[in-house]
């Protein structure tokens, strides 16, 4: 009799402890649930933390090249196409900062710019003048220029039905620059599983 108190106490023991696991398995499964959320906010910004600071040296390497006196007008002439999108003279401005100043850093974002602005084969070229010429540049929100120009690119492509380039270009971006980022800070190779 006294063995079956014991195994009877055991079993309760046992059952209990089984239901305390199953519960502190959903606790901890909650907790992960609603850690989930924060993780990824944190991993977003130490991304976009560490691609600002590319622009940053970038920008470092621009400041030994030009003068401040250089630096602003190129600024000005960039400037000219925030302020008047899309118009002649915001066209003619972006123009003109990269005969200047070709190898800006903040002349890619103008290239990119013009590519914006443009349609069919002129923002083709735009697209792939970013990514031959300009693919190091930075805007200062972390947004890689070139890598930013091919998924805009290889977008149009599977738009025209160019669906090998468009793939070329969306698998370039995710075997290379998996923590290309666009101007809200979402991944870029986030944007290409829906496009594949």
């Amino acid at each position: 009799m006294q063995k079956n108190i014991i195994i009877g106490i055991l079993g309760l023991v046992l059952a209990g402890s089984a239901v305390l696991n199953v519960v502190l398995v959903a606790k901890v499964a909650q907790q992960e649930k609603q850690l989930k959320p924060v993780k990824a906010q944190q991993a977003a910004e130490n991304r976009q933390k560490a691609l600002h600071e590319k622009f940053a040296q970038r920008y470092a390497q621009d400041q030994q090249k030009y003068t401040k006196e250089q630096l602003g007008d190129a600024e000005q002439l960039y400037q000219v196409a925030n302020q008047k999108w899309g118009t002649p003279e915001a066209v003619e401005s972006l123009q003109a900062m990269i005969k200047k100043y070709p190898d800006l850093d903040r002349t890619g974002c103008a290239v990119l710019y013009l590519a914006d602005m443009s349609k069919g084969d002129e923002r083709a070229q735009y697209l792939q003048d970013c990514i031959d010429d300009y693919n190091d540049c930075f805007y200062g929100d972390g947004v890689q220029v070139g890598v930013y120009a091919r998924f805009l690119l290889a977008g149009d492509c599977q738009s025209n039905g160019e669906t090998e380039k468009a793939k070329a270009l969306f698998n370039e971006i995710k075997a290379k620059y998996p923590d290309a980022i666009d101007h809200s800070g979402k991944l870029l190779v986030d944007g290409i599983k829906g496009n594949l």
